[in-house]
C-alpha cells in the first residue's frame, strides 16, 4: 500500500499526534467516559467492578504496544483511528480521533469481520506510525 495514497503528509503527522496524546492520557468528550465503562460492564466486556481507571488502563495497554497495529477507518466525511490488540484473552480495538479524543474501545465478537465490514484500512503498526514524523518511514 503507497501511505501517499490514503493519507497526506498533514494527517500522518495528526495521527502521530494524536496516537502520542493517547499513549499519555486518555480524553474523552465531556461526559462520554461513564457512558462507555457503563456499555462495556453491561455487555461483559469488563467486570462490573472495573473502574475507569482499569478501562483507561486497558486502553493505555493497548495503543502503547509497539506491535498492535493502527488502522484508518471513514465515516461520512470524519477520520478516525483505530488500534488493534489483545488484552486478557480478547482482541480490542481502540478507536479515536485525530484530535486525539477517545471515541470508544471494546473487543468486538470478530475483529476481522468487523473491520473488514466497515472498511478500516491497515496502515502500519503503533511504532512504524510513530517513526513517520521522524522521516523514517
Amino acid at each position: 500500500m503507497n501511505l501517499e495514497n490514503v493519507l497526506t503528509f498533514t494527517e500522518r503527522l495528526r495521527l502521530v499526534t494524536a496516537l502520542r496524546s493517547i499513549q499519555v492520557k486518555v480524553r474523552w468528550k465531556p461526559g462520554k467516559e461513564v457512558v462507555h465503562l457503563s456499555k462495556r460492564q453491561t455487555m461483559g466486556h469488563l467486570p462490573g467492578s472495573a473502574s475507569l481507571a482499569d478501562y483507561e488502563a486497558t486502553i493505555l495497554g493497548l495503543v502503547r504496544e509497539p506491535q498492535n497495529a493502527v488502522y484508518l477507518y471513514e465515516f461520512g466525511n470524519d477520520r478516525y483511528y483505530a488500534v488493534r490488540g489483545t488484552s486478557g484473552d480478547r482482541e480490542w480495538l481502540v478507536i479515536f480521533g485525530p484530535d486525539g479524543l477517545m471515541e470508544t474501545a471494546f473487543p468486538p465478537e470478530e475483529v476481522d469481520e468487523y473491520l473488514e465490514r466497515r472498511g478500516f484500512i491497515l496502515l502500519a503498526g503503533v511504532e512504524e506510525v510513530l517513526k513517520w514524523t521522524d522521516g523514517e518511514s
